[in-house]
């Protein structure tokens, strides 16, 4: 599987395939939700752009969702020596006049290859920022996408009309475990749509369509407009939206319901920012004061209001106790497949490439590390069906050392909101925590 043969199935493809979207949907994400999956084109020849926030996780989201086969664009320097690799996991490269004047030149053989794609009825992904950054806002687009998207409906003799694709994606955390994604999809437009206006004017009609896709994609996500205020925004946000949610559900909400409440909740901030900015500005204030103070004690925010009664934290710290067996033995037997891919992705220096390597080193280290060990413990016993126990624990035992560490997490967090509470700034903290979420609700009940 080349370039020259992309857009055709690969046994070996298919099963990698499998494996990796197994790790991806049910071990590496806790849940992974899909709205509007109904929306997909499911013949039409599509261009799919999402959002990019979380490096090589943003492309999987998509793989793993979308029920066609992709084929992915992405810039050229990253082939300078992983082509045969690329072409193998359906990546072709776009050129910039950076590259240079003779590299841009390759762009015909790409686009004639991106035709095949297209025709072949398999969907082609382009990022249109250009770039990740993790920040739940959207970035300026860049007319790539819009430029072959014009070029693929007017030369590329496709079976129908072309469409675009606007995506959204949402990661509850982006460097962690098991957290939540979600996929968004939008309702898909036809290139056709602006191809009068690109024949009069090119260059109109790229920012015409750059525009229609931003708007498009800023209702699929949480989009942050004011930077001044988005660490305000964009915790406040996730901190009330539970609460917000329950307002309009009879009963517990659902991550759907959960994403579109604070979907909501940061449009409304967004107007009051352009609005009313001295109201945004003062509870901005009051918010960098609260997090200056609970910083000091090491406390997050999101944990202010938690349980750290003094029976808790004993109930806790006894449970801890009990279950440390289970949780050595997980660890211990995880310090290959586990504890080194934690530790060699915390060492790249860019952190949004952390989730990306932690994801990747997972998926090669686990089977990898299982293989060895099951076979040492064979070697070790002699016997086949000790072997055999000792695997099907592994998995187990993970799970129980995961959860082991998050009770370890919460238990020292409770402990220092217990201290916390005996200090001289409890009741400050207390009264800009309430001060703030009170006239949120304010805000939010008028909207």
């Amino acid at each position: 599987m080349g370039f020259h043969n992309i857009e055709k199935e690969s046994f070996w493809y298919n099963l990698l395939y499998h494996y990796v979207k197994f790790w991806h949907n049910k071990v590496f994400y806790k849940k992974v939700v899909v709205i509007n999956k109904d929306l997909i084109p499911q013949h039409d020849p599509a261009i799919f752009t999402p959002n990019h926030q979380n490096a090589l996780m943003d492309a999987l989201a998509l793989l793993f969702t979308i029920p066609r086969r992709l084929v992915f664009m992405a810039r050229s320097d990253i082939f300078k020596k992983f082509a045969p690799i690329l072409y193998f996991l359906k990546i072709l490269p776009i050129y910039r006049i950076r590259d240079g004047l003779n590299s841009v030149k390759n762009n015909k053989k790409i686009f004639d290859k991106t035709m095949d794609v297209l025709n072949a009825e398999l969907g082609l992904v382009i990022l249109p920022e250009g770039s990740h950054q993790p920040l739940r806002s959207l970035r300026p687009l860049k007319k790539g996408f819009a430029r072959i998207a014009f070029q693929a409906q007017l030369e590329g003799n496709l079976k129908s009309n072309l469409q675009i694709v606007p995506v959204g994606i949402d990661y509850d955390e982006y460097n962690r475990c098991r957290s939540r994604l979600i996929v968004h999809f939008g309702k898909p437009f036809a290139v056709k749509e602006y191809i009068s206006e690109y024949k009069r004017n090119p260059a109109v009609a790229l920012n015409q369509i750059k525009e229609r896709l931003s708007q498009e994609i800023k209702k699929l996500i949480i989009h942050v407009e004011n930077t001044q205020y988005y660490d305000f925004i964009n915790e406040w946000s996730r901190l009330i939206k539970e609460k917000i949610c329950r307002r309009f559900s009879n009963g517990p909400c659902d991550e759907k319901e959960l994403f579109f409440a604070q979907q909501n909740i940061v449009e409304v901030m967004n107007k009051v920012g352009k609005t009313k900015p001295e109201t945004l500005d003062h509870l901005n204030t009051l918010h960098h004061r609260l997090k200056k103070i609970l910083t000091e004690y090491k406390i997050k925010l999101s944990d202010f209001h938690k349980d750290c009664s003094p029976l808790k934290i004993l109930s806790n710290i006894l449970l801890l106790m009990i279950s440390s067996p289970f949780f050595l033995y997980g660890w211990i037997n995880h310090l290959g497949s586990y504890q080194l891919p934690y530790f060699l992705s915390r060492k790249v220096k860019d952190n949004t490439f952390h989730s990306s390597f932690m994801y990747v080193l997972t998926l090669l280290m686990f089977p990898v590390f299982y293989t060895l060990q099951t076979v040492l413990v064979f070697f070790v016993s002699g016997n086949l069906f000790i072997a055999l126990f000792y695997l099907l624990s592994l998995p187990l035992f993970a799970t129980a050392a995961w959860k082991w560490n998050i009770l370890l997490k919460k238990t020292n967090t409770s402990i220092r909101l217990f201290h916390f509470q005996k200090s001289k700034y409890d009741r400050e903290a207390d009264r800009l925590y309430s001060t703030i979420e009170q006239k949120l609700e304010e805000i939010l009940g008028k909207s």
